[in-house]
Parts: structure tokens; C-alpha cells; sequence
């Protein structure tokens, strides 16, 4: 091959990879998340991840081309087929192809990744995991405030005192009344909303500029604005302000609420969602704790999780209105926060490495990796080089617990040597001269061969 024709090694922007590490955690958050829908009666589906275009909608900002937004192809059939951008469009078709056969209400969760064909920036990635929660079938306000009750404690199962966070709720039907108020053309809203669903990071002044004419970002890029007269623009901004305005939907959602005073709720009517499909009830899940980075600045995490109800989603697909609301958690937004905070820590199962150091006793260290292995410890054999040095730096970079060293003297002696990596750190930063390292062979110590796992069950205890 060419050498000027070879692939860069390097992801796609938006992008990223993830460790072992990040994975574990995540698969944790995930455990307790499902363990608490479950509770409250959610049962588990999946969809697949590419759909119909038409089929999820354009709820995404409107742009020219019917991919716009979400990453799309078109098949054999010249029909156009888009990666999924969140689990709620998909679920909509999956409730309207098989309204029959379910049982309503519908309670359903589900997590997988979803993607958005949007400019990426610094922790917006272009592929995601969210996980979701749905209830498809009733109107009582009562379930959104459930559904915000199951999400407050989910944060509260995964480490977040309740002065962490706040589940903060408003609605779109008093957002709806305003615009009647003061005019605005229908077809502003979206704009509207998703301009007053920036507040968070641009800030009022931020929020004015996109209402108006528009703004450049920190990058130099502009964004258009809503072209909104000064004085529709100054009544927004004052309603954001004022947190008095309620409705029917709000009062009841509130009266469930009083039951659990304990709970961090606000009512905050800048919660607009940035999705089009939503109708009535929305919410979001803030971050409120602070944290420093490396370089000392404060980090704002901003909202991890958010819904709301969507009444008229699958009437898209020729069924008449059904009442439906959810709630998603940004599962990568949250797992990122949950490391900074550390609130849950890798519970990986430790490693245990066999050194091979004789050629020809491969049988013998097989024998003890499967007698490991059987006891349900996680264990790998070296095939590399000979050299226990470079094993011994395999091991340290693979972040092994324990190093089973069985060579010529062992062999002969019927023991096996066992080096309990973690201790022989902590004796380590106490040693001076590699002479003394020698002597001291820190953690590292001599058993009779059927004293293994004893020894083994020892170290892990």
C-alpha cells in the first residue's frame, strides 16, 4: 500500500472512546437506574437503532435537507433512513404499529446510544447513551410528578445528597398562553424555545441576542436570530423571570409533589426542553453541587436529565391523540459528573496474572488459571516474553492485583511464589536503594502449592 494513501488513525469529531474504567461505572449507573424503574412497575424494550426519517420526525432544528440534524442514508428503495437522535421518536412508532397488542397504560425503559448530526464542543459528543423512561396512556398530571419522584431517587441511589441537585419542572401550555399574548408568529416558537432552552450556558443577555438578531459564538460562528420585535423579546425575558404563573396541569402536578417534601423540586419556567414534540408538563434534572477542574475553575454540569409530556407524538402515525410523557438521563453526561464527584468507583473485578516463566510447564500454569477461574477470579496467563521484569510492567499496566510466580525453585519446591501487587505499592514508597527492594521483595511472599486459593481468598478479603 501506498504510504501516502494509508488511514489516519483518529476518530471522527464528536467522537470518543471509552476506558474500561468509564465502562464499569457506567454499566453501574445503569444497574441502578433499571432497579429503580423497575419498582415503579417499568418493563424493559429495545428498538433499533435506524428508523424511517419520516417516521422520527423533524423535531430536531429545521434545516434544508431531510437528514438535517441526524446522520441519514438513503436505500435501495430511495427511501430515507436516519440513525436514531433519541428513544422517544422511535417509541412513538413502536406504540402506534402495535397499540393492539400492548397493554395501556404502557410503562417502558430502555437505554441505548442515539446519535445527532450536530457541530460538536467540548463534552457535546455526537454519539451518546440515554436511557428513558415512558408511560403511554394516561392524562393524570399525577404520572409526570411520578415520573420526576423515580427520577429524584434515582440520583439519590447513586450518590447525590438532596442539596445536589434540584428536579426542576415548568410547563409549555403557560408558555403557549404568553405567545398568544404577545403575538408571535407560530412559526417562531420552536426558535423560541430553544433559544430560552440555551439560558443555562449563554446566560439572559445570550438569550436576548438569539430572541432578536442573533450572536456569534465562542468560535466565531454566528447564530441566527429570531428577528422578534424589542418589546416580544422584553416580555420573554420578564416572564422568564417571574415564577408565578400556573395552570391546571401544574397545580395537580404540584399536589403529588407535597407528598414528598423531602425531594428537591422548583418550579423554574425557563424548563422548556429544546425538543418540538413536547405539549404540556416538561422537566430536567440540575446539578447543582460545585466542583473545580485541574486548572482550578469551576465546572457547571448543567441539566443531565429532562422530559416532559408529548400528547400528540403518535397521533402523528393516523392514531387519534394519546397521552404520553417520559423522562431521559443523559447517561454519559451523568457517568462524567459521577467521576468528578466521586460518587461511585470502579468495581471492576480484580486481576490475577500467571508469570510464565517455564516453557515447558504451560500445562501446570493452565491448571491453576482454570482452578482460579472456577473460584469466579478473573485470570490470564502471560504469553509474552519470559523476562518476569517485563511481565511484572504488563502487570502493572494492566492494573493486576496479584502476580502468580511460579519458576525453576517453585517448581522444585512444590510452592509457588504470589506477589500481591496493591500492599507491595504502599511497602514500595517506603523504600530507598533497590537493594533494599531486593531484600524486602515488597508484597511479595512464598506458599505451599494447595495453599493457594486460601491465600488467594486472604488477599481479596
Amino acid at each position: 500500500m501506498n504510504k501516502n494513501n494509508k488511514p489516519k488513525a483518529q476518530l471522527p469529531k464528536g467522537f470518543k472512546d471509552s476506558s474500561e474504567e468509564n465502562i464499569d461505572i457506567r454499566n453501574q449507573v445503569i444497574a441502578v437506574i433499571r432497579n429503580e424503574c423497575e419498582k415503579f412497575g417499568f418493563k424493559n424494550i429495545e428498538t433499533p437503532a435506524l428508523e424511517y426519517t419520516e417516521a422520527l420526525g423533524k423535531f430536531l432544528p429545521d434545516v434544508e435537507r431531510p437528514s438535517g440534524g441526524v446522520f441519514s442514508f438513503q436505500d435501495e428503495d430511495d427511501q430515507w433512513i436516519s440513525m436514531r437522535y433519541d428513544l422517544t421518536a422511535p417509541l412513538a412508532r413502536y406504540v402506534a404499529e402495535n397499540y393492539q397488542f400492548i397493554p395501556k397504560p404502557f410503562k417502558r425503559y430502555q437505554v441505548g446510544s442515539v446519535w445527532r448530526n450536530e457541530k460538536p464542543g467540548p463534552g457535546r459528543y455526537r454519539e451518546f447513551i440515554q436511557f428513558d423512561a415512558d408511560v403511554i396512556g394516561i392524562s393524570n398530571n399525577y404520572i409526570d410528578a411520578e415520573l420526576c419522584v423515580m427520577v429524584a431517587k434515582i440520583f439519590l441511589e447513586l450518590g447525590f445528597t438532596a442539596s445536589e441537585f434540584k428536579v426542576k419542572y415548568s410547563s409549555r401550555v403557560i408558555w403557549e398562553d404568553l405567545f398568544k399574548k404577545i403575538n408571535l408568529d407560530e412559526i417562531q416558537i420552536p426558535a423560541v424555545l430553544r433559544a430560552v432552552d440555551k439560558l443555562d450556558r449563554l446566560g439572559t443577555d445570550g438569550v436576548k441576542e438569539l430572541l432578536l438578531k442573533g450572536r456569534k459564538d465562542k468560535s466565531g460562528d454566528f447564530m441566527q436570530g429570531v428577528n422578534l420585535k424589542d418589546n416580544q423579546a422584553e416580555e420573554i425575558l420578564d416572564f422568564i423571570s417571574n415564577k408565578t404563573t400556573k395552570d391546571d396541569q401544574l397545580n395537580s402536578f404540584e399536589e403529588y409533589l407535597q407528598n414528598y417534601k423531602e425531594l428537591p423540586f422548583e418550579f423554574d419556567p425557563t424548563v422548556v426542553r429544546g425538543l418540538e414534540y413536547y405539549t404540556g408538563l416538561v422537566f430536567e434534572v440540575e446539578l447543582t453541587a460545585q466542583i473545580l477542574n485541574d486548572k482550578g475553575k469551576e465546572v457547571i454540569f448543567g441539566s443531565v436529565a429532562g422530559g416532559g409530556r408529548y400528547d400528540k407524538l403518535i397521533a402523528r402515525f393516523g392514531k387519534e391523540d394519546v397521552p404520553a410523557t417520559g423522562i431521559s438521563i443523559g447517561v454519559d453526561r451523568l457517568v462524567y459528573a459521577i467521576e468528578q464527584f466521586d460518587k461511585i468507583s470502579s468495581s471492576k473485578r480484580p486481576l490475577i496474572i500467571i508469570a510464565n516463566l517455564l516453557s515447558d510447564q504451560i500445562s501446570t500454569y493452565l491448571k491453576i488459571a482454570d482452578q482460579l477461574r472456577n473460584e469466579g477470579y478473573a485470570c490470564e496467563i502471560f504469553y509474552g516474553s519470559s523476562n518476569l521484569s517485563k511481565q511484572l510492567k504488563y502487570c502493572d499496566k494492566r492494573k493486576a492485583s496479584v502476580v502468580v510466580i511460579i519458576g525453576e525453585d517453585e517448581m522444585e519446591n512444590n510452592t509457588i511464589s504470589l506477589k500481591n501487587l496493591t500492599v507491595g505499592k504502599e511497602l514500595s514508597k517506603n523504600i530507598d536503594s533497590r537493594e533494599e527492594w531486593k531484600e524486602l521483595k515488597a508484597g511479595q511472599f512464598t506458599i505451599n502449592k494447595d495453599e493457594l486459593l486460601a491465600e488467594i481468598k486472604k488477599i481479596f478479603t
